[in-house]
């Protein structure tokens, strides 16, 4: 009877401990077939989420360091995929923090894609600044793995968010870096598909030998065109900066049809405003009107895009609270489960005791009491040292909650500052739709009207001036209090702020107010040392845009 009892003790020893072994291989296998799916570019719905969670509450406790990092960057992944942006950058911070680059096993080629994925996040949201820092550290990550070829493309895409910045030079240097580096590695195709940025900002500058020679060079390199000169499916959006260049050479017609060939390939707002340009190049009022439609619809489109940002991103948040409140409920089941495991042990320890105790029973007496005293003892023994331990692991336990509650909350508030960012863009983009409907008003085009015909020119009249500064007050009343808040402008200067916001020229505003150019500059520079502070003409223009109401 006694050896059955200490039989079965055992075997239910035995099946604890082999069970957890084959739930870790079980769980290593899942972790495995995920970063399969990953690496084949499988679309995630939710239906993988309880798979991650699992993976995640798993190598929490259990994993390496490596398999803590590709759980949260595969859980990161999932909701990505799901729309969920401020869960999966969560989960990709917690993925960098699981990094341990101090040894020479870490898995730095997950931890570089942890960083690129985490870049194209902030780049989807508009965040350049982010972005810059997440590619840096994902090009720091590939040459300390010494992946060259991955560490160059970081470098290179650090162009778009420095353009989307304006630091324009940083866009040329940062591209004559990376396409140095690739001819050194013998990537041609490479290195001329990382100047696309230098094109553009050589057509903004008007440096059109130059973006000539880049352009020739990206065509004849990139292997983005065919042996016609026709570029390869999915390469149309690149028409663009080069129809730019036709048409600033006066190939009208070349430009005509490197805009025609973007048509329903995705770039339709870019398009339009290369069609638009070609056909008031040519004169063509039918086609500048119907072009000017499609390309304000496009602008529209992109309008309302922002404020569908605005709505998913208050949305995302109140995702997040809810996502706070399942990681505490994950974590209460954590406990209860380890509770269960520590009570099931002490039941099978109870059990080896209490038949030890049983079989002493056939010993002498004097054996028998001295052998329970000593197995008393031990048992009270043990039973203070698992209590202590357990007090010490609730208490570790309740700090580190108290830990996860406030990074949770730093990052509810990151996310507000989010939120307001957008806000504050959303009312730059509402004051400048009110200057886009200004423009169209009768007074305006009046004014339009008049600087075209500039050999019988007539001067605006006192009433022609009240009427323009009547439907600013109508459709922008906080710039005409911005301007009026400055008690020193003079009169003439505020026209010139006006003009200037209609993006009227120096030698239009020369002629509207009856002076010189060289008063027109001067009255500029005066206007934009006292609203703004710079003694400059040239910058008045973009701090007018881009105004403050205090």
């Amino acid at each position: 009877m006694i050896r059955q009892r200490y039989f079965f003790a055992f075997l239910l020893l035995f099946l604890t401990l082999f069970t957890a072994c084959t739930r870790g291989e079980q769980m290593r296998n899942r972790l495995l077939f995920v970063s399969d799916c990953n690496r084949a570019d499988t679309v995630f719905t939710e239906l993988w989420l309880p798979t991650v969670d699992s993976l995640t509450d798993f190598f929490q406790s259990r994993g390496t360091a490596n398999e803590r990092m590709m759980a949260y960057y595969l859980k990161g992944r999932v909701l990505h995929d799901i729309g969920k942006m401020p869960q999966a950058l969560d989960a990709y911070q917690y993925a960098i923090v699981q990094a341990d680059t101090t040894r020479e096993d870490c898995d730095l080629y997950t931890l570089y894609a942890v960083y690129g994925q985490m870049a194209e996040l902030f780049e989807a949201q508009y965040l350049p600044d982010d972005e810059i820092k997440a590619l840096k550290n994902s090009e720091r990550i590939a040459w300390k793995d010494h992946d060259t070829l991955s560490a160059i493309a970081a470098l290179g895409l650090r162009s778009s968010p420095y353009y989307l910045q304006g630091k324009k030079d940083s866009v040329i240097l940062i591209e004559k870096q990376a396409r140095e580096l690739y001819l050194k590695h013998g990537q041609r195709e490479k290195a001329a598909q990382a100047i696309s940025g230098t094109i553009s900002v050589l057509l903004d500058r008007q440096k059109y030998e130059e973006a000539s020679r880049y352009i020739r060079i990206f065509k004849q390199e990139s292997g983005w065109f065919d042996a016609e000169g026709n570029a390869i499916a999915g390469k149309e959006g690149c028409y663009y900066d080069i129809g730019r260049y036709l048409l600033a050479v006066g190939q009208v017609d070349s430009a005509l049809l490197c805009f025609q060939k973007m048509l329903n390939k995705g770039q339709n707002e870019f398009c339009y405003h290369g069609l638009l340009s070609v056909y008031k190049k040519k004169n063509i009022p039918d086609s500048i009107a119907k072009y000017s439609e499609l390309f304000a619809d496009a602008n529209d489109s992109s309008y309302l895009y922002v404020n569908q940002e605005k709505v998913h991103r208050i949305s995302a948040m109140y995702d997040y609270n809810r996502y706070l409140q399942k990681a505490e409920e994950a974590e209460e089941k954590v406990r209860n489960r380890n509770n269960i495991i520590w009570g099931f042990l002490f039941i099978v320890f109870f059990i080896l005791i209490t038949g030890y105790l049983r079989y002493s029973r056939g010993q002498k007496a004097k054996n028998a009491l001295i052998k329970r005293l000593i197995a008393d003892y031990r048992l009270a023994r043990d039973y203070s040292r698992h209590m202590k331990q357990e007090m010490t692991e609730l208490e570790d336990l309740k700090n580190t909650n108290e830990k996860m509650v406030k990074e949770k909350q730093r990052k509810i508030n990151e996310l507000n500052l989010i939120v307001q960012q957008y806000e504050e863009q959303l009312d730059t983009l509402k004051v400048e739709a009110k200057i886009k409907t200004l423009k169209k008003s009768a007074i305006v085009e009046k004014f339009n009207q008049k600087k075209q015909y500039k050999p019988d020119y007539l001067m605006p009249t006192n009433h022609d001036w009240t009427l323009l500064k009547a439907a600013f007050v109508q459709s922008v009343p906080e710039f005409v209090s911005f301007i009026n808040s400055k008690k020193r402008l003079s009169e003439q200067e505020k026209r010139i702020c006006m003009l200037e916001c209609l993006d009227f020229s120096a030698g239009e505003m020369s002629m509207a107010l009856n002076i010189t150019s060289q008063a027109v500059t001067n009255a500029k520079t005066r206007a934009n040392q006292k609203l703004f502070s710079q003694n400059s003409a040239s910058t008045l223009g973009e701090n007018l845009k881009e105004f403050k109401l205090e």
